[in-house]
């Protein structure tokens, strides 16, 4: 349908010669390279968008993208979405031409339909004192498309919950413009005032997609199209290309006129996801609780020093459109335990609850979806043991709601050489496979290895290369953080002891800073402080549970001025004057002692004797103005806690690895991965965790690393030890692809006590036998569902005799289990180098028994393990093994292999 000749656009040459130049240039080449016909047409909607700031007096900002003004006038709510939809259009499409990204022929014709649209609506805004003959588009004649005198305004708005005067119009102004929107679109032939080009979710992604990827955005587009549908889990690995896929998705529902929110639970993951999808972000509090109207709740006894108090904001009236998507990163984070800070509670206390409760799904009327983004492998929220809002049973179970879902598991080529993303995906695996053993890093430019005395030397050298933003530290505990903290400060600031100019804090308490919410775990800079601080004494009294008798407490408060850099959720700056509690910011607990903060609240009442408790709105706005009530609880930031670090990233990261404790579980590989993740740039590990088999016996490694006195020789398998390790070998090929897991075993006379789990439910099993070594009863402690699987499977035990040999084990060619395999290989490997073969392998109850030869040389080494898959010690078995003169050399060699590896 080109209408090259045809000119179709002239009615703009006369006011605005460079829109239809541009216009004209796009249908011209229509005929011949759609790219570049798209390129011109998005030429002419940044010229249009430019015109139409002029023309509403918005000024220009020159670094300013063309999203970022459509942006800007979406959230002002000045056009019509239907506009804004063409608008987008015209963009997506320009930009896929400027990268040779292939635009389709078919499309180019309603594109110049839309933007010829565009010009009907804009010249009748812009002049609506001229009676405009526009013919339709590829027609020659000129018609006057609509007659203006019966014609309602028209106009879809973009108004939503989080609408704000973010142009500072007066808002007579605001309505003007609106109104002259709503007129000039009236005049627009009613067939094409609605977004006429058809683009698939496929292009409105400018690179090509995996064939992961690809089977994604089918979940995605099927999920956006069905209205029974409410939320849909996007899960990925790291490195897979989550945030693109949001931004593909983000940029899909602009072009559809589709209404669509960003956001996250924390200010840092806001910022970030934000600045990769090309769209402002809010954290989750700002977008669903309204804090422009807190209310009270609390107790009052009467008795001076012992009252207690609490604000609470509820949760916001939802004013977005019927149809709006909201797309929430970080869904790991997001908590539904209970959760109230020292003075404030957001909502109900439950935070996807009241996400869910704020998005209206009992609503018929609505078409509101959920789209969760995540990593399920990281840390799940404080206090839980899953990631709610990335569980599919937990939603079904709790808000009755099915979610559609999809994992990402193709790491993208972009990232498939980091060096952070090799060194994650086996933690990953074992995450998924139950298997924590062989924990090993692969150490190059990306990845180092530090030992403890290299951190702050380290930070300070990245430190250079970080700017604007600071490396981090993170650490286990808030009192290893706190000493870091101290440590780089006295290299940052030496000499300066105190919060000083440049410094990064922490928040580590929801509060409020002259209106503006100040989230717990946001970072904020320093612009100035005061030297000296002003300390307060509170008189407490608090009632003894034992005594019942009042006791007074003596609580001093330290306060210290300073001026704070805060960032607002458009990405501006303020800085803003506060009192910060100092003491506070030096210590190593993690938040605010229960009575600091009663102490703040009877300071607060001590210094306003005049308010009384029984005016609530009077005590409600002093307590919010007060900047002594609200001091800021912060730490400095340059050391976090994994959880506090959890939705960041950094260029630079140092990891302090945790030494306490065996690494191999569940828990230090979730807490290590999520750390490791963090670095978009260099990761350093300290100390970074390497099990190995430990020797326990006779000190025939004399010197070795992995050495350790204290065992015996191995002495004859009794009738009962035979009958334990053969009802452990049927039990386990009882559990066999059940996913069910042998955790430990307990022995008591005549009773085996078996702890049996599959994440989340886990169970004691009792079996009993008698003096014949035959199983009589099976008894678990509770009744469940899997208590009754459990109990069905291990029925075939009952009455049967495992064995009675006085042999723990049987000789065999390899071992039986994954782990005792994976050993075994690397054994073997380890063993060939030294021209050593195994000669033997004997399965025994929690140990492996191998015995070694070279040429005419025996050494049987018992490698040991535990119930939860952990190979643990070695203990060396010789029958001359350690009698004076024997020939240990190859005893010895055995050893250090053994020792040498990864466990």
């Amino acid at each position: 349908m080109t209408s090259v000749g045809l000119n179709s656009f002239l009615f703009l040459a006369q006011n605005w010669p460079g829109l239809y130049d541009l216009a004209k240039k796009a249908e011209a080449a229509a005929e011949y390279d759609p790219e570049i016909a798209a390129v011109r047409l998005r030429s002419y909607a940044e010229q249009m968008v430019e015109l139409l700031f002029a023309h509403f007096g918005i000024q220009l900002v020159d670094a300013d993208s063309l999203n970022d003004r459509l942006r800007l006038l979406e959230k002002g709510d000045l056009l019509d979405r239907r506009l804004l939809s063409k608008l987008h259009t015209l963009r997506k499409f320009g930009n896929k031409g400027a990268h040779s990204k292939g635009v389709p022929a078919e499309k180019i014709d309603d594109l110049l339909v839309d933007a010829w649209s565009l010009g009907c609506w804009f010249c009748r805004l812009l002049r609506p004192d001229v009676e405009w003959m526009i013919r339709p588009y590829g027609q020659q004649q000129s018609v006057l498309s609509v007659e203006q005198s019966t014609t309602s305004p028209d106009r879809e708005s973009t108004a939503s919950t989080t609408t704000t005067n973010v142009l500072k119009f007066p808002e007579d102004r605001i309505r003007r413009i609106r109104d002259d929107v709503a007129r000039a679109m009236a005049t627009v032939d009613p067939r094409v005032r609605n977004l006429r080009t058809r683009m698939s979710i496929q292009e409105a992604f400018s690179d090509a997609l995996n064939d992961d990827q690809t089977a994604c955005i089918a979940v995605v587009d099927d999920f956006l199209a069905n209205p029974d549908q409410k939320i849909l889990l996007l899960k990925g690995d790291a490195g897979t290309g989550k945030t693109y896929i949001a931004q593909g998705i983000i940029d899909y529902l602009a072009a559809q006129g589709r209404a669509c929110h960003v956001a996250a639970p924390t200010g840092r993951s806001a910022k970030i996801i934000g600045e990769k999808a090309e769209q402002e972000a809010r954290t989750l509090h700002s977008l669903i609780y309204d804090f422009s109207n807190l209310k009270e709740f609390g107790h009052e006894d009467g008795a001076p020093g012992l009252e207690t108090f609490k604000f609470y904001a509820s949760v916001a009236a939802n004013r977005d459109q019927a149809n709006t998507v909201y797309v929430v990163d970080e869904g790991s984070l997001i908590s539904d335990v209970y959760s109230e800070s020292d003075f404030y509670r957001s909502g109900s206390g439950y935070l996807l609850q009241d996400l869910i409760a704020y998005v209206g799904f009992n609503n018929s009327e609505n078409d509101r979806k959920i789209i969760f983004l995540g990593d399920p492998a990281q840390l799940s929220p404080v206090g839980m043991n899953t990631s709610p809002a990335l569980d599919a049973e937990y939603l079904r179970v709790n808000f009755g709601i099915q979610p559609a879902e999809y994992q990402l598991r193709q790491v993208v080529r972009q990232k498939a050489d980091s060096g952070v993303l090799r060194n994650v995906q086996p933690i990953r695996k074992g995450l998924e496979s139950g298997n924590y053993g062989g924990l090993r890093f692969n150490f190059d430019a990306d990845v180092q290895r530090l030992g403890a005395d290299e951190i702050v030397p380290t930070y300070m050298r990245a430190l250079a290369d970080s700017k604007p933003d600071l490396p981090i530290v993170i650490t286990r505990s808030n009192a290893e953080a706190s000493e870091i903290n101290h440590a780089v400060r006295a290299q940052l600031f030496p000499g300066q002891a105190y919060v000083t100019k440049g410094d990064r804090l922490l928040i580590s308490g929801n509060t409020f800073v002259n209106g503006h919410f100040l989230a717990n775990g946001e970072f904020v800079r320093v612009a100035g402080t005061e030297g000296a601080v002003e300390r307060r004494s509170v008189t407490l009294r608090t009632r003894n549970v034992e005594t019942k008798e009042t006791e007074v407490v003596e609580v001093t408060l330290t306060f210290r001025d300073a001026d704070l850099v805060l960032v607002l959720a458009d990405g501006t700056e303020v800085i803003q004057s506060v009192k910060l509690l100092d003491d506070f910011l030096h210590e190593g607990e993690a938040g605010l002692s229960a009575e600091k903060q009663r102490a703040l609240y009877v300071d607060f009442l001590k210094r306003h004797p005049d308010l009384r408790r029984d005016e609530p709105g009077v005590l409600h706005q002093a307590l919010c103005s007060d900047p002594y009530f609200n001091a800021v609880r912060a730490k400095f930031g340059y050391a976090v806690t994994c959880h506090k670090a959890q939705g960041g990233e950094w260029k630079h990261v140092i990891v302090v690895c945790p030494s306490a404790g065996d690494p191999r579980n569940a828990d230090y590989f979730r807490w290590l991965y999520t750390a490791m993740t963090r670095a978009s740039g260099t990761l350093y590990l300290v100390n970074p965790p390497e099990v190995r088999i430990r020797v326990a016996g006779p000190d025939l490694l004399a010197g070795h690393p992995n050495s350790e006195p204290g065992a015996t020789n191995s002495t004859p398998v009794s009738p009962v030890e035979a009958f334990r390790a053969n009802l452990l070998t049927n039990i386990r090929r009882l559990l066999e692809g059940t996913d069910i897991q042998i955790e430990d075993v307990a022995h008591y006379p005549y009773q085996e006590a078996y702890f049996l789990g599959r994440a989340p439910d886990g169970i004691k099993v009792l079996i009993h036998y008698n003096g014949k070594y035959q199983v009589g009863k099976i008894a678990a402690n509770r009744q469940s569902p899997f208590r009754d699987e459990v109990m069905q499977i291990l029925a075939p035990l009952i009455g049967a005799l495992p064995g009675q040999s006085g042999q723990a084990g049987a000789s065999t060619g390899l071992p039986t289990r994954p782990f005792l395999m994976a050993f075994h290989n690397q054994l073997v490997d380890g063993l060939s180098k030294r021209d050593i073969d195994v000669a033997s392998l004997k399965e025994q109850q929690w140990s492996q028994r191998y015995s070694c030869q070279r040429d005419d040389q025996i050494a049987i080494v018992d490698v040991f393990y535990d119930g939860k898959n952990r190979l643990k010690n070695c203990v060396p078995i010789s029958p001359t093994a350690f009698t004076s003169g024997a020939d240990l050399s190859l005893l010895r060699e055995v050893l250090e292999v053994v020792t040498d590896i990864i466990v």
